[in-house]
């Protein structure tokens, strides 16, 4: 509006001064020359003003509407509005290029514009019928694609030394990111006082450094949440805001997430899921380490160290056998295999 107000006060000005210099004002009024000058002037500023706040005023009002409007209509609306506009003034473009060479001249500008208003609104119109239609097919093709979740690495995850081997293998699809207060978490420990602490920081730190060589395999996401007080809750909220999953290898952390909703991939489990399968019958190499609670027996251990009880093992300690397995025992504290000497 003020802008308006501007325009047409600038405009009444210059006309007020063009109609002060069309007649012999000076000898009708007895006013002199700039005095009449200067009261055109101010005359026809004072009438750009008002116009230009009427003018402005419904200018604003038309806008919002506009805007309002436009604000309800759904994307889709909007795209193919647009893009029947354009073709149908395309189409207007060459339709009506003959019609300039009608006489008068104002009849070929006259038929002109209505062919642009025909083409331009039929387009439109016709776009917008089938806007709906279109509009479910690309609902329909985006909900069928797959949707690759981002994943949140805990500290946890970061500092296992078997993290970076598995995201090397390819088993940990779609982007993996590290929240910033995990790095931070992450730096607490690496200039931690204690040896095992710091160790495992810094074993974390290089474990991001070297997949960050690798390309774009581990960002950074720079989130936080001051207000929520642990790096557990925090991650938490973050995949529950983002619909991501959680990568971690604590049991607590797991637990606690699955419970608000969020998925969890934890390590310890995918190794848990990994070890071999054996059944009684089977047959394999096993080195006896050291003696069992009974007399004869010896007790080994297989690469995910699972305990295997060896009966008549003990004469075998520090040497490779071939083992049978009889039972397998499940516990609370893992899986014990029972086998007895081929």
């Amino acid at each position: 509006m003020q802008l308006m107000r501007f325009v047409l006060l600038t405009a009444g000005a210059f006309g007020g001064y063009s109609v002060a210099r069309l007649a012999d004002w000076p000898s009708q009024t007895g006013f002199s020359e700039e005095s009449v000058i200067i009261l055109f002037i101010i005359l026809g500023s004072a009438m750009g003003y008002l116009l230009g706040g009427i003018i402005g005023r419904e200018i604003t009002v038309q806008f919002r509407r506009i805007e309002q409007q436009i604000a309800e209509f759904q994307p889709a609306e909007l795209l193919f509005g647009a893009l029947g506009l354009v073709i149908g003034l395309v189409i207007a473009y060459f339709v009506s290029d003959p019609l300039r060479l009608l006489r008068p001249a104002w009849l070929a500008f006259v038929a002109i514009g209505g062919v642009y208003v025909l083409f331009a609104w039929g387009a439109t119109r016709l776009f917008l019928l089938r806007r709906h239609e279109v509009a479910r097919q690309f609902a329909e093709q985006a909900a069928a694609a797959p949707q690759q979740r981002p994943k949140y690495l805990d500290t946890s995850a970061v500092i296992d030394g078997r993290f970076e081997a598995v995201v090397a293998s390819g088993f940990l699809e779609g982007p993996l990111r590290v929240p910033r207060f995990v790095l931070a978490e992450l730096q607490t420990l690496a200039d931690s006082a204690d040896d095992l602490k710091r160790a495992r920081g810094r074993r974390g730190l290089d474990a991001l450094t070297a997949l960050s060589a690798r390309g774009d395999v581990v960002t950074v996401a720079e989130v936080d949440f001051p207000e929520v007080p642990t790096v557990d809750a925090k991650i938490v909220r973050l995949a529950k805001d983002s619909d991501g999953a959680i990568v971690t290898a604590d049991h607590n952390l797991t637990q606690v997430a699955r419970v608000d909703g969020v998925e969890v991939l934890n390590l310890n489990e995918l190794a848990q899921a990994l070890r071999p399968v054996y059944l009684p019958g089977d047959r394999f190499v096993l080195r006896v380490a050291k003696p069992g609670k009974e007399p004869d027996q010896g007790v080994g251990y297989l690469e995910d160290g699972t305990m295997v009880v060896v009966a008549e093992g003990r004469e075998a300690i520090g040497a490779e056998i071939e083992v049978e397995v009889t039972s397998v025992l499940q516990t609370s504290a893992g899986r014990m295999i029972f086998a007895k000497a081929v």
